[in-house]
């Protein structure tokens, strides 16, 4: 099955149910296979999760309604991919857990960021991903895993190696007096990974904090979990390229190509045109980002004849960061202009 995917944010915007069964339902006509659930931002906890009832924000998804969805998406075959946003994105999954947040060494309390140093932040995390797969059955399961520590172009204080005490401490006493930061998202990021393999599930991850096999982390990222790629910083961060050649099985989901966003700036263009282009020209299911707002690509070239394809697919994705920049019924008439061309593109033979 080719991965035609739809994310959607429901952390930061609530989308009532009718209209994401409706939305389901269109996905199929469309040639969808999978519609990935951001269920977690910052400021909001978008579904009941049980155990973690209390973390709900008033207008979430209650149990009656996520039965609705997932017996929408199995009849129509679209499934159904939980994501609860980890390390990163927290602050909403601590209320109440205010000391499992991250201190820098100026002491900075990160209220958004888990401190997966703790013991009991990382059964934590392990329990929410378990919440999550018990109420969204399936194949896959988002782990999340963005924007957890500093990317390229944040200052010199934020790249500091010993930026977050506890992370490198434990990273030490795992891994030896080499350990990074880093390698505590990595021993993290695999915990997760082997839980969702025992729950019958296959990993997701952003690429992000990923470091590839010719880079010689100390502790690599498991290769059973598959890499949502959506960005490329800089010329000497990881491209997709470095990830294949690592072994790794990848999403395209091209930030600057398949990102609707909401923003205070207003609404993205309808029809799928971005600052790049319209879809229908410029995207290619396996087209991944070269260099961020560079308008630079990575096209993959097809699988050789007889082996197995490590691309898996693509996916839309649809961006809330300013959820009262459009009403629900705007902002879902508006990502249908964008599932449209992408679903066209999707379906084209490969090659044309």
């Amino acid at each position: 099955m080719t991965y035609i995917g739809l994310s959607l944010d429901v952390g930061r915007k609530s989308f009532g149910v009718d209209a994401i069964c409706d939305l389901i339902r269109r996905m199929a006509e469309l040639g969808f296979t999978a519609l990935h659930l951001h269920l977690t931002e910052t400021h909001r906890v978008g579904v009941v999760l049980p155990g973690f009832e209390e973390l709900a924000a008033p207008d979430a998804w209650t149990p009656a309604d996520t039965a609705r969805l997932v017996a929408t998406a199995q009849a129509a075959g679209i499934a159904l991919i939980p994501e609860i946003d980890l390390p990163s994105h927290a602050a909403a999954l601590l209320v109440g857990r205010e000391h499992l947040q991250l201190t820098d060494r100026r002491g900075r309390v990160h209220a958004d960021r888990l401190d997966i140093a703790r013991p009991e932040a990382r059964r934590l995390a392990l329990d929410l991903l378990e919440a999550s797969a018990y109420l969204f059955p399936g194949e896959w399961i988002h782990l999340g895993g963005d924007e957890f520590l500093a990317a390229p172009w944040e200052d010199e204080d934020a790249q500091h190696p010993e930026r977050f005490p506890s992370l490198v401490a434990h990273a030490r006493e795992v891994v030896g007096p080499g350990g990074t930061a880093l390698d505590s998202y990595a021993l993290f990021m695999n915990e997760l990974a082997a839980r969702a393999r025992e729950l019958g599930r296959t990993p997701i991850l952003w690429n992000d904090h990923v470091v590839p096999a010719c880079e010689n982390p100390l502790v690599p990222i498991t290769t059973d979990a598959v890499l949502d790629v959506w960005i490329r910083w800089r010329d000497w961060t990881p491209s997709v390229t470095d990830y294949l050649e690592s072994g790794y099985r990848v999403l395209n989901s091209n930030g600057d190509l398949l990102y609707v966003v909401l923003t205070e700036d207003g609404l993205p263009a309808a029809d799928g045109v971005g600052r790049n282009g319209t879809l229908r020209e410029t995207f290619r299911p396996r087209r991944f980002m070269g260099l961020a707002a560079q308008r630079t690509w990575l096209d993959v070239p097809p699988a050789p004849p007889g082996t197995v394809d490590p691309v898996l697919g693509a996916s839309l994705s649809l961006w809330c960061d300013s959820p009262g920049a459009a009403t629900e019924r705007e902002t879902l008439s508006l990502l249908e202009t964008w599932m449209e061309p992408f679903a066209e593109v999707m379906r084209r033979p490969a090659g044309s």
